[in-house]
């Protein structure tokens, strides 16, 4: 892609400006983030707010878009992953800055940041959805964006002082961002991948990729964090379809599919590597390696089935799999009469050899809303089927296990048919953090 003179100087500077750049680096950006003990914490920031609108649109501000996004991708996140906590940057229309975004993903000792923003351009045949972490700017396009972004501090008392003298506008002052680049730029890489895939693949969006630029709000967090572009506002067809509330809907469902996918990794590497972080592989049923990330790329591409929403085409959650990540609207994998379904009773689960107290593990492989069923056939050919009574849902499990590894080896077979299978924790018939009981195994 093209770039302008000053960028393609700022190459050249870059080694000369490591060591002024170094001593200006907050120390707190080299602190690594406590981690959670019983649940992950998830902070989800909207971009913008109160007296700074962000992008307009023809009939749109992207403060309203952002929060609206943000909201549901919250929601999603409490109702269905009970080991997370979620935390909001503002959950109304207030204008918070951008180091008071960040701080409070620090106060919070956040294990994910999630900034959500929409874009804009001049030229209005621009669409499509990206993700950023925080890299090198040499891009021209992503230095637009950047600066975009980051002239929100102008509306800022004092950013001046503040911020340092960081001028959003400057080419030079980007030059500090590129010492942060591998801090947590592989998780964070890794997440927004996630994001992309599902914004293309069940979204229909057009896949504008994973980007690296400096952002401030992400410079200054302390743990693996991206700022998503929903698409243009600037766009008529794409401003048609971020402010629908069915788009908003798939918009949130799809960062949330990719948050449960990344927490999944996370939690598996965890599991299988004495809570270490590190691990590249997981084991496959077949016994041989198999990449964490092709794993999840595995999962998030399964089938699914295309519906016209304000003549786009969008991916709804496909009719096989009537999964807990399903947005409410697509939720339709049980007949109306409920003919031939399997009751939504509880059961006690129990593993042989095993009493009440016995942490086992199961794979979740659908859930439906309290006094609806499944139909038989949507599960046919799977093994030792039980269901669950979790608050207004009912979820249906597959397996029992002792031993973490097995579960995880149990899910792998399950994948074709349903992809969004995941490893559950189960104790006195009761769902508990994954996470606790992974560690309380290890104790034993």
């Amino acid at each position: 892609m093209r770039q302008s003179t000053k960028i393609r100087g700022l190459k050249d500077i870059l080694a000369g400006a490591f060591l002024v750049a170094a001593i200006s680096v907050p120390a707190a950006l080299f602190a690594q983030p406590l981690p959670a003990e019983d649940e992950w914490v998830v902070v989800i920031d909207a971009g913008h707010g109160g007296r700074d609108p962000g992008a307009v649109g023809s009939r749109s501000r992207e403060k309203n878009i952002n929060l609206a996004v943000a909201l549901k991708t919250g929601n999603y996140i409490k109702k269905y992953l009970n080991d997370v906590k979620v935390v909001y940057t503002r959950d109304d229309d207030t204008f918070i800055g951008l180091a008071e975004r960040a701080e409070i993903a620090n106060r919070h000792k956040a294990d994910l940041f999630i900034s959500i923003h929409s874009n804009a351009m001049t030229d209005k045949r621009f669409t499509g959805a990206e993700t950023y972490v925080l890299g090198q700017t040499m891009d021209e396009a992503n230095l637009q964006v950047a600066m975009k972004e980051n002239s929100v501090i102008t509306f800022e008392k004092d950013y001046e002082t503040k911020y340092e003298g960081f001028d959003p506008n400057s080419v030079e002052s980007y030059i500090i961002f590129s010492l942060m680049q591998n801090t947590y730029l592989k998780q964070s890489t890794e997440f927004a991948t996630l994001i992309q895939d599902q914004f293309r693949d069940r979204v229909g969006r057009r896949d504008r990729g994973v980007r690296q630029a400096g952002f401030q709000v992400l410079w200054r967090t302390t743990m693996p964090s991206v700022l998503v572009e929903l698409g243009f506002v600037t766009n008529p067809e794409e401003e048609k379809f971020l402010l629908s509330e069915l788009g908003q809907d798939y918009l949130a469902s799809a960062i949330f599919r990719a948050f449960r996918d990344y927490k999944q990794v996370i939690d598996n590497r965890s599991g299988l590597n004495n809570g270490g972080l590190r691990a590249e592989t997981t084991d496959r049923a077949d016994g041989k390696a198999d990449s964490a990330a092709g794993l999840i790329t595995e999962e998030v591409t399964g089938g699914s089935k295309a519906t016209s929403v304000n003549s786009r085409s969008v991916t709804a959650p496909a009719q096989t799999s009537a999964t807990v990540t399903d947005p409410p609207k697509a939720e339709s994998a049980t007949p109306a009469n409920n003919a031939g379904g399997i009751p939504a009773s509880a059961v006690t689960v129990k593993a042989s050899g095993t009493d009440d107290e016995e942490i086992v593990f199961m794979v979740q492989v659908a859930a439906m809303p309290r006094g609806r069923t499944l139909n038989q056939s949507q599960l046919k050919g799977v093994d030792q089927v039980s269901t669950i009574e979790d608050g207004e849902r009912t979820k249906y499990v597959s397996g029992k296990f002792v031993l973490y590894d097995d579960a995880l080896k149990h899910r792998r077979t399950l994948t074709g048919r349903f992809p969004d299978a995941f490893v559950i924790a189960v104790r006195n018939g009761k769902i508990m953090p994954l996470r606790e009981a992974i560690e309380a195994k290890k104790r034993k």
